[in-house]
C-alpha cells in the first residue's frame, strides 16, 4: 500500500500567513492553524449553529454602552503571544477561529487578534479534547480574561464552563459550571442570563 503524502513529505501540512491569505475563502473556513501546521475542522450540526447565534444575540443584548464590544461568530483571531522561549526564526503562525469571540471593537478591515478578545467561546461536544485541553490552554498563554465551553450532547446543552484567568494571567481556573442558564458578568460588565432552552430554540 503506497504512503499517504504526508509520511514522506510532512511539510505539506505547513502553511505560512502569507499562504494562507491566498486561499479560497471556502477553504479558510474549514480550517485552523496552530503553529503553522494546518488543523482540518469538521462542519457544525445544525444545533450548534442555533446555539452559537442565539448565544451571540444574547451577548449583544448584554453589551454596556461603553466601552465599544462587538461580538462575532466564526471570525478568524491570530494569536499576538508567542512562545518566549522559540526563537524567532522558529516562531510560527497560528491562528484559532473560536465560534464566538466577544471583543473590543477594532477599526474597520483590520484583523482580529487574541489581545482585541475579552472573552472566547467554544461549543463543543462532552469528548473534544481540543476544546476542552489545547485551546484552553493556549487561549489562556494569550491572556483571554474569560473562556466559556459550552458542551452539548445529543443536540443539547448539557453545561456551560465558565473560565477565567488566575493570578499568573497564564492560566484559566474553572470558576463556575453551568446548568439550565447562563447567569454571569463577563469582563467589561456583561451581565448575561439566558436559559440553555433559550439558547436551543431553531
Amino acid at each position: 500500500m503506497p504512503l499517504p503524502a504526508w509520511a514522506t513529505d510532512p511539510s505539506i501540512l505547513f502553511i505560512t500567513e502569507e499562504e494562507y491569505e491566498a486561499l479560497p475563502s471556502e477553504v479558510c473556513k474549514t480550517i485552523e492553524v496552530v503553529g503553522g501546521r494546518v488543523v482540518f475542522r469538521e462542519s457544525p450540526s445544525l444545533e450548534h449553529q442555533h446555539v452559537s447565534l442565539n448565544l451571540a444575540v444574547a451577548l449583544k443584548a448584554a453589551r454596556p454602552p461603553k466601552p465599544c464590544i462587538s461580538v462575532v461568530q466564526d471570525a478568524d483571531m491570530r494569536y499576538r503571544y508567542s512562545n518566549p522561549h522559540a526563537s524567532r526564526r522558529n516562531k510560527r503562525f497560528t491562528l484559532r477561529r473560536p465560534d464566538i469571540s466577544v471583543m473590543h471593537c477594532v477599526e474597520r478591515g483590520a484583523k482580529l487578534w487574541s489581545d482585541d478578545v475579552i472573552t472566547a467561546i467554544e461549543i463543543t461536544s462532552t469528548d473534544d479534547e481540543v476544546d476542552f485541553n489545547d485551546k484552553r490552554a493556549e487561549y489562556a498563554a494569550q491572556r483571554i480574561p474569560a473562556y466559556l465551553i459550552v458542551i452539548m450532547e445529543d443536540g443539547q446543552i448539557v453545561a456551560i464552563e465558565e473560565h477565567r484567568l488566575d493570578w499568573s494571567a497564564r492560566n484559566y481556573q474553572l470558576v463556575a459550571v453551568h446548568r439550565g442558564t447562563l447567569e454571569t458578568e463577563l469582563p467589561e460588565g456583561m451581565k448575561v442570563n439566558v436559559t440553555f432552552s433559550e439558547l436551543e430554540s431553531a
